[in-house]
């Protein structure tokens, strides 16, 4: 009877991506950001100029600006996952290797050589064990930090598509008060005669928007204690190079 084969071993490059149903309302809005917030803070600069003290919108994608700084990069965090998933049948395959290998080595080997060896093979057998069963426990970390930064940004989604629902409302508003090159200076006119009254539906859109933002934004704070018992439960993996076997 021969020695056993090795078992085979998948540490294929993981894959993250996503595994919620995405807002894809979400994405068209995304696209067409730059257009709308561009409008409305040229609005915002002609508002400015009779009082209403609003500030302009943040420049970037609302991926970029909401979405990922809130959540976080969930299809990275996933692959980290799915890598250690990986890692964890791997070494239990290594683990199992060794164990078979060292009893058919003591039904073929005798002396002190083959003592020595089966100690040895024990010991990597016992180690992968341990370090398997550690990067599992990490895995399954991860798997909870991905799921909850998806279901994140699926509900972040959602607000930002009342953002995006706001903010074309509000660039109707605006084109309609304008029309031809000198609309805008002509909107300047008919706030510099009237005043902030002749426009108080597009500051209160004006002041949704940013409402908004500054919620998501604010959420930043509320998820960062979060993140933090998330890190410290991942300093588990930091024991792993101590559970290394010693070369003799």
């Amino acid at each position: 009877m021969g020695l056993p084969a090795p078992l085979p071993v998948d540490l294929s490059e993981p894959e993250g991506g996503a595994e919620r149903a995405h807002d894809a309302t979400f994405v068209a809005w995304d696209r067409g950001f730059d257009a709308l917030r561009d409008t409305i803070n040229l609005g915002i600069r002609v508002i400015n100029e009779v009082g209403a003290g609003l500030r302009e919108l943040p420049h970037g994608s609302l991926e970029d600006l909401l979405v990922v700084p809130l959540s976080g990069d969930y299809t990275a965090i996933r692959a980290n996952a799915v890598a250690c998933h990986q890692v964890e049948d791997a070494l239990a395959g290594y683990a199992a290797g060794c164990t078979a290998l060292s009893l058919a080595a003591a039904t073929r080997w005798r002396g002190h050589a083959a003592a020595a060896y089966l100690v040895r093979l024990d010991a990597h057998a016992l180690a992968a064990h341990g370090l398997g069963r550690l990067v599992g426990e990490g895995a399954l970390v991860f798997d909870e930090i991905a799921d909850f930064c998806e279901d994140l940004a699926v509900r972040v989604e959602e607000l930002v598509v009342e953002l995006g629902e706001t903010m074309a409302r509000l660039v109707r508003k605006l084109l309609s008060r304008v029309s031809g090159p000198a609309g805008w200076a002509t909107f300047a006119t008919e706030l510099a005669f009237k005043g902030l009254d002749a426009v108080t539906d597009i500051v209160d859109d004006v002041r949704r928007v940013l409402a908004i933002i500054d919620t998501l934004q604010e959420l930043q704070d509320s998820v960062r204690d979060w993140a933090e018992e998330q890190r410290a439960r991942l300093d588990l993996l930091l024991d792993l190079p101590g559970m290394l076997p010693v070369a003799a």
